[in-house]
């Protein structure tokens, strides 16, 4: 304890960021000018989920041989503490809800990099990494600070009042006479020592003071950077019949000056079997605004048919900026797949008499005019009827494409539909309140200093349908038929939202969630 107190005296420890690790601290040192250890280019922000090249260097006056001699029995304790550069609320409530740990890390001293004596001063480097977590509350403008304390490791702690051995038993009922513990080497003949265990409410050792503690060295960043999201991620499930696919999207961020490759992607899972179905030769490149949809098939262990699954989605990634950079990802979170069986995805609409779209109600009215009336009550579900739809999961560019569809009758009666491409209310919603200025358009970002609203895309496929017509379809027959499209500009494609009209209930079922056609 007295040679760390002889080496904490007067002693920094600077905590930097550097723009290009690794850095020759003691090349600069070396050199003559151990100031420039502190003006080191550092980062201007930081991004989720990366691990934190951090340089920590401690000088100190003492000698390089007590310096060696004490730092194995010392600790480097680094953490990161996520901030809010707009706290909410006012006082002590704004400084609280902008406080979040993200992550620590304890290493021994004694792993130090290097060790450099100059000018009557000695230096020590570290280099630790850290990972940078998400936080766990939500965060307008999260930042990201860094601090590091030098301690004493906890053997090393000798305190002057802890006792050798203890005399009372912990978690004891107290006898009578409490001293009588420690009346046991009594003369004989002396007074007894005795107290009434009535008058003790609690029996605990003398707490340790400060003094009796080493202080330790402390160190933190001078400001706070910026975190800024590297690469989205988000997982979809689609049921099958026995299996589940997993859909995995990795899209980076626009804001990124740089690409992302891709090094790993794997899910895992309790109680299931999981088959890569896209196959795809890693490491992958992508840059801002690419979306890349890895696909996994997911079978149920035979032995909990009816249990759930939790799948561990592990990826790691490569972040390669402009300026040089490599920044490493590291992204791990757990989610929950239940097994059980669901009720059926798309259920029939009760039956309508007036459709307000120009398509349905053409294909209504012609409905109407067969002569075959819709029934009274709607019991008569259109029911027992499949829709396949299948296509091919790459097109070329400027070329059109079809999407085949299967129908397959296995109600009792003759059955006849009608199929159309209808526009989703939420792309409507998005075309109307788009705006038709850019600069309006980012007048909300530049007053409260946020990324741009993102604006409505044109959809990137033209819809060459009629109407198209199935049936009459006899039961258990089947049918197939296909939807033409052109294909106006590359990427993923939005079909947008297949109807299926029974022509003869006048029911109707709205087909969202088409597959991706790249």
């Amino acid at each position: 304890r007295s040679c760390f107190e002889q080496v904490a005296h007067s002693a920094v420890l600077d905590v930097l960021l550097p723009r290009h690790p690794p850095v020759d601290v003691a090349a600069l040192i070396a050199a003559g000018t151990p100031t420039e250890v502190s003006r080191v280019p550092v980062r201007r922000n930081l991004f989720f989920d990366e691990n934190a090249n951090i340089l920590a260097v401690l000088k100190t006056a003492a000698t390089e041989r007590d310096l060696r001699d004490i730092l194995p029995h010392l600790e480097l304790i680094v953490a990161a503490h996520a901030t809010d550069a707009v706290p909410q609320g006012s006082g002590a409530a704004a400084f609280a809800s902008g406080k979040h740990d993200l992550n620590t890390k304890t290493v021994s001293a004694g792993s130090f990099k290097d060790i450099v004596t100059a000018h009557d001063h000695s230096y020590v480097v570290w280099e630790p990494c850290l990972h940078l977590s998400r936080p766990p509350a939500r965060l307008q403008r999260p930042a990201v600070y860094f601090t590091a304390n030098l301690v004493l490791s906890d053997q090393q702690q000798d305190s002057p009042n802890k006792l050798s051995a203890p005399v009372l038993a912990s978690f004891e009922p107290l006898s009578a006479n409490v001293l009588e513990p420690l009346d046991s080497g009594r003369v004989q003949g002396a007074p007894n020592v005795y107290m009434s265990a009535s008058k003790i409410t609690k029996v605990a050792p003398k707490p340790s003071t400060l003094s009796d503690a080493a202080k330790s060295i402390r160190g933190a960043t001078r400001r706070a950077f910026p975190l800024l999201p590297a690469l989205f991620t988000r997982i979809r499930y689609s049921n099958l019949p026995g299996a589940v696919v997993a859909s995995l999207h990795l899209e980076p961020s626009h804001i990124l000056s740089g690409s992302i490759r891709i090094l790993e992607a794997e899910l895992t899972g309790s109680n299931a079997h999981i088959e890569d179905l896209t196959r795809i030769k890693l490491p992958l490149e992508a840059c801002g605004g690419d979306e890349t949809i890895l696909l996994y098939k997911i079978v149920n262990d035979s032995e909990h048919p009816r249990g759930g699954s939790q799948i561990s989605i592990s990826i790691r990634a490569e972040v390669l900026l402009n300026q040089g950079s490599q920044i490493v990802l590291e992204i791990d979170w757990q989610t929950d797949l239940s097994h059980t069986l669901q009720s059926p995805l798309y259920q029939w609409s009760r039956p309508a008499a007036v459709s307000s779209h120009r398509k349905s109600h053409s294909i209504l009215s012609l409905g109407t005019l067969s002569g075959e009336h819709a029934p009274a009550r709607a019991e008569v579900a259109s029911g027992g009827v499949t829709f396949i739809f299948t296509r091919k999961p790459l097109v070329q560019a400027s070329s059109d494409f079809k999407l085949l569809v299967h129908c397959n009758n296995r109600s009792s009666r003759p059955r006849r539909f009608g199929l159309m491409i209808v526009q989703t209310r939420k792309s409507w919603l998005i075309k109307q309140s788009a705006p038709a200025d850019v600069a309006v358009s980012d007048v909300g970002a530049r007053v409260f200093c946020t990324p741009p609203m993102e604006r409505s895309k044109p959809s990137n496929a033209l819809d060459l349908n009629a109407d198209l017509r199935i049936g009459p379809l006899p039961p258990g027959a089947c049918f197939e038929a296909h939807m033409s499209f052109v294909l106006l500009r590359p990427g993923v494609l939005d079909l947008g939202t297949i109807r299926i009209i029974d022509l003869d209930t006048r029911q109707t079922v709205d087909v969202e969630e088409l597959l991706d056609i790249v």
